[in-house]
């Protein structure tokens, strides 16, 4: 069984979000924090932190029901903040041993279009974790002192993570493609060039056969 101190390691996620995650980063290509929405989110107390302690025997459907809870658990807390887009779940992992967080990532890649369905993103971190950074892939910006997973609601933003599959896009067209044809000025232009790339490539529908413009 594993020894765990949850106090020492809710303290080093705190020093995390306050050193790392809410700072810029030279490596990150572009200018803002790494996360840009965590500050604004932690001022309005939007941001719910939980404890899961899985055990030495952490196995892949363990850990992909612990993120399943987890986006449950997001969309019954109760907390509002002004802006909704701000709320969001860290599910941490204290006791997750090193040589389990491979799977951890995977758990992630297996629950993701699950999220992406419920209009929801999720997120794993880790010490060794190697999800690239959406502008400089040579850039690992999901590492973290302790391992966890963060759950928030889908944002236009996220047409940066959501645009190669097909499915995956068709759940952000759905929420999200109004917004290009009624505003597109306020979106820029790298979300904009990403969005129309994957338009013509799987369609709003999700398949290259149903093309439309956005105009």
């Amino acid at each position: 069984m594993l020894a765990v101190d949850v106090g020492k390691a809710l303290d080093s996620v705190d020093e995390w979000l306050n050193s790392y995650i809410t700072q810029p980063h030279e490596q990150l290509g572009r200018s803002g924090a790494v996360c840009p929405f965590v500050a604004p989110a932690r001022r309005v107390d939007a941001v719910e932190t939980t404890v899961r302690l899985v055990g030495p025997a952490a196995s892949l459907p363990l850990l992909k029901e612990v993120i399943r809870c987890g986006l449950d658990e997001f969309e019954q807390f109760g907390r509002r903040a002004s802006n909704p887009t701000l709320r969001s779940l860290l599910i941490v992992l204290p006791d997750l041993p090193p040589e389990t967080f491979a799977l951890l990532d995977e758990a992630h890649a297996q629950v993701k279009t699950e999220s992406v369905e419920r209009g929801l993103m999720i997120g794993q971190f880790h010490p060794n974790c190697d999800e690239p950074a959406a502008r400089n892939p040579a850039f690992k910006v999901s590492r973290a002192p302790v391992p966890l997973v963060a759950v928030r609601a889908m944002a236009v933003h996220d047409i940066l993570f959501l645009g190669e599959r097909a499915d995956w896009f068709a759940q952000y067209h759905r929420r999200f493609g109004e917004r290009y044809r009624s505003r597109p000025a306020g979106i820029g232009p790298l979300l904009t060039t990403l969005y129309r790339k994957a338009l013509t490539l799987h369609g709003p529908g999700g398949t290259p056969d149903d093309r439309r413009a956005t105009g």
